[in-house]
């Protein structure tokens, strides 16, 4: 595994592994991504890529964005013992 790697995000105080972070997003009615759906063809980073998109969200500076609004990466060299909070696999 290269040290740039995606093996989770971070999202409102909480890590997610790939798997889980979509879930995990706030997408019902009234939500903050109210009516957005996600696409099961397409991979997780392409479904934040549109769904960031949509939102005006700017995936590639991360500075312009809170975890509390929207998954920021953790990749394999900055992952600290990191445990998903859904799923509970180790990232």
């Amino acid at each position: 595994m290269k040290a740039w790697d995606i093996v989770g995000y971070t999202y409102a105080a909480d890590t997610y592994c790939p798997d889980c972070i979509i879930g995990a997003l706030p997408m019902g009615e009234g939500q903050t991504f109210d009516g957005w759906g996600t696409s099961v063809t397409i991979s997780t980073e392409g479904n934040l890529d549109e769904l960031a998109f949509a939102f005006g969200i700017d995936r590639m500076d991360e500075d312009s964005f809170d975890s509390g609004e929207f998954p920021k990466v953790i990749d394999h060299e900055h992952r600290a013992d990191e445990i998903c909070t859904t799923c509970g696999l180790e990232l």
